[in-house]
């Protein structure tokens, strides 16, 4: 469940920033996938994993082109939902399932077509 740095420009350089995002989106979903709602460490690294997720996915967002602005949102948005259900370090099977789900959806948008409407999607930086 590690972010390897060197993966990341290696992907980068070989594929741009889509394969960047896959390869942040599958680890992240693959670690969801394994989830045990009753083991409070598999909780708490899946959490850190997450926000080790957000954070790289917010600190290259200005690589993102505009055509997947509005998904790349929603896929930062899916990835706070995981932090938001696992921060309390408790999940309900339920509540497992929900996320899992809005996670799916997330990165069924980001592996959709582009939008070339988009033109100004992105949030201004704090």
């Amino acid at each position: 469940m590690n972010i390897s740095k060197m993966k990341i420009v290696w992907k980068y350089i070989t594929g741009g920033m889509g394969k960047v995002v896959d390869y942040l989106l599958d680890i992240l979903n693959n670690a969801l996938a394994k989830l045990d709602p009753s083991k409070k460490e598999q909780i708490i690294a899946i959490l850190n994993l997450a926000k080790r997720v957000l954070s790289t996915l917010r600190t290259l967002q200005f690589l993102c082109p505009t055509k997947w602005q509005i998904a790349y949102c929603e896929t930062i948005e899916a990835v706070e939902t995981v932090i938001n259900a696992l921060d309390d370090l408790t999940l309900t099977p339920e509540e497992l399932e929900k996320t899992i789900k809005e996670f799916d959806e997330a990165i069924k948008a980001w592996k959709s077509d582009d939008d070339d409407t988009c033109v100004d999607c992105l949030p201004a930086a704090a």
